[in-house]
């Protein structure tokens, strides 16, 4: 089964008509491999694509858990797909690169946050960044 298939059933498992449009802007995230600006997407698409269309069908993607939102501190939002495997990223402050960050001992922090908690009983989701600098700027900035 091919990945444009996949998406296609996920849409439609999510409720969700599998247009051309909202496909094109699932293989966009797969072929980035890198989470991407609304923009992003918009400029990975067929010229002429509406960007409201792409706006509106990243909310809705989101609403879905498709596709997940991520604050990489660029005074814009960022999405990726919510894959299965759970990662949060480092961010180079200085050249904005990237690296997926796949063990980070989060279930653990769950659960003495919630050991500690007054008022709370469940965890549904968390947003976790890492902020510094990466070995090649370290080395130009030395």
């Amino acid at each position: 089964m091919s990945a444009k298939d996949d998406f296609k059933n996920m849409l439609r498992k999510s409720g969700y008509r599998a247009t051309p449009s909202r496909i094109a802007i699932l293989e966009s995230f797969r072929n980035a491999r890198r989470p991407l600006s609304a923009q992003g997407v918009i400029d990975a698409l067929p010229h002429g694509t509406d960007q409201a269309t792409v706006y509106r069908a990243l909310k809705a993607l989101k609403e879905k858990g498709i596709v997940r939102q991520i604050d990489l501190r660029h005074n814009h939002a960022h999405y990726e797909l919510a894959d299965a495997q759970k990662h949060h990223h480092l961010v180079c402050v200085r050249c904005g690169r990237i690296e997926n960050v796949y063990e980070c001992g989060v279930d653990d922090t769950y659960a003495r946050i919630l050991r500690h908690s007054k008022h709370f009983s469940e965890i549904h989701e968390h947003a976790l960044e890492f902020y510094g600098l990466c070995k090649a700027c370290k080395e130009k900035r030395s």
